[in-house]
């Protein structure tokens, strides 16, 4: 069972996951093996998917034709999202699919600016993440990584919609915080994809971050933690 995380900052999107599939999923599980779970299909559109691995791969083709309209770039977000919805419903019914436990996040930028769209886990309908609710995530470790998000909402931003780069840091701090726990089979390491709102440069690609990139921001959450742990002493000095 996947792992994602959704951010819509103030100049940008970020998309992330865990990178992990374990085999008999309709069984016990016996291996865990690498997957690319968080995917640029586009140099302005990202998404990522939980549940069944086949319908996410049947996902990303619908998206790219979608994307590959040259009207794309022309149409309002709700349009885009109920284009995505309907014909992947289409796709999935058309065998019969079991849509249980499978839904996804998905990035883009259109003539409305970027957006970042949850469709939901079993029903695909689509749920735009706003200013006020700036986060999503889905999957068995969903109340760990929400959680955390939430507290680095209410104290290190102070309620306030993060920055890409904070972005991508409580992206991977809440899938690192996860991957620690090890809730429901969710394994390292995160992928980190980002769509970036570049008035300088509108043609700016969405990207998949580097290992090294992901490295250095793991690297950051341990800093932070090691912080939060001297908090200890300063609380044993007081009693």
């Amino acid at each position: 069972m996947s792992l994602l995380v959704g951010i819509l900052c103030q100049n940008g999107v970020v998309i992330a996951s865990d990178s992990s599939r374990a085999s008999g999923a309709d069984g016990p599980a016996t291996i865990e093996q690498p997957l690319e779970k968080t995917r640029v299909v586009a140099r302005d559109l990202i998404f990522a998917a939980t549940g069944q691995v086949g319908l996410g791969q049947r996902l990303e083709p619908t998206l790219r034709e979608l994307r590959e309209d040259s009207r794309f770039p022309e149409w309002q977000h709700m349009a885009i999202a109920r284009s995505i919805s309907a014909e992947a419903m289409r796709d999935f019914t058309a065998t019969g699919s079991d849509l249980r436990g499978f839904g996804a996040l998905v990035a883009f930028r259109c003539a409305t600016g970027f957006h970042l769209c949850e469709f939901t886990v079993g029903g695909l309908q689509p749920e735009f993440k706003r200013p006020e609710l700036w986060f999503a995530s889905m999957g068995r470790a969903r109340a760990t990584a929400e959680s955390l998000l939430g507290l680095v909402r209410r104290t290190l931003l102070a309620d306030r919609r993060p920055s890409l780069e904070e972005g991508i840091f409580a992206a991977a701090w809440s899938l690192g915080h996860a991957i620690e726990l090890r809730p429901g089979r969710v394994q390292g390491p995160p992928q980190i994809a980002v769509l970036a709102d570049d008035p300088a440069d509108p043609l700016r690609p969405a990207r998949l971050l580097s290992e090294a990139e992901v490295a250095d921001q793991l690297g950051k959450v341990r800093r932070v933690e090691e912080h939060l742990g001297q908090i200890r002493r300063l609380l044993s000095k007081e009693s």
